[in-house]
């Protein structure tokens, strides 16, 4: 089991997605075409972690030492198969401003890219908590571009976010969703 950590640099409620009972994290964090490095999303496995933590503008995201979000990978879809499901037709973007599952584009999109899909994850938005000092002493808060999946204390971070509060959405987005189906910009797959 594996830890990854990045910033979450703008939290519209898109990546991560925690709407409809399932937080997925699908267009942000992930490989944009087959020459560039894997990120996160191609990375990660069944039974890891991902954790959200704050960026610097406030604006846009929680802040320095604040966990926005975690979930465990319970499924990892391919975009094609993400989009297809009938379970994941609530968060097509073609729906409404909650939406984060749009068609792949080309092949590559519908194959080579995927949807990290949990039903245990804890999602806090503007509601955000505190990283516990002897978590961030262990490099838990990713700052800056990229990730890091080298935190040594999996099993720690996973029983103190179990006995914090029980899984699930316990707040909003830092920014308020933007509507996807109108043509808005897209996340970078850097972000």
């Amino acid at each position: 089991m594996k830890l990854y950590s990045y910033v979450v640099e703008h939290d519209t409620g898109r990546a991560p997605n925690p709407y409809f009972g399932v937080c997925t994290l699908c267009r942000c964090k992930y490989r944009s075409s087959p020459g560039k490095p894997k990120n996160v999303v191609e990375l990660a496995k069944k039974g890891d972690w991902i954790v959200g933590t704050g960026g610097a503008n406030r604006q846009k995201s929680a802040g320095h030492g604040k966990l926005v979000y975690a979930m465990r990978v319970d499924e990892k879809l391919t975009r094609e198969k993400y989009y297809a499901n009938p379970r994941f037709a609530k968060k097509r973007v073609e729906k409404g401003p909650q939406g984060d599952n749009e068609p792949p584009g080309d092949s590559f999109e519908a194959c080579e890219q995927f949807a990290l899909i949990s039903r245990h994850f804890y999602y806090f938005g503007a509601s955000a908590i505190d990283i516990p000092r002897k978590f961030r002493k262990l490099g838990l808060e990713k700052k800056g571009p990229g990730f890091r999946c080298d935190f040594s204390d999996v099993i720690g971070f996973v029983e103190w976010i179990e006995a914090h509060d029980k899984p699930g959405k316990h707040g909003e987005p830092c920014m308020k969703p933007v509507d996807r189906s109108k043509g808005s910009k897209r996340c970078k797959s850097s972000c």
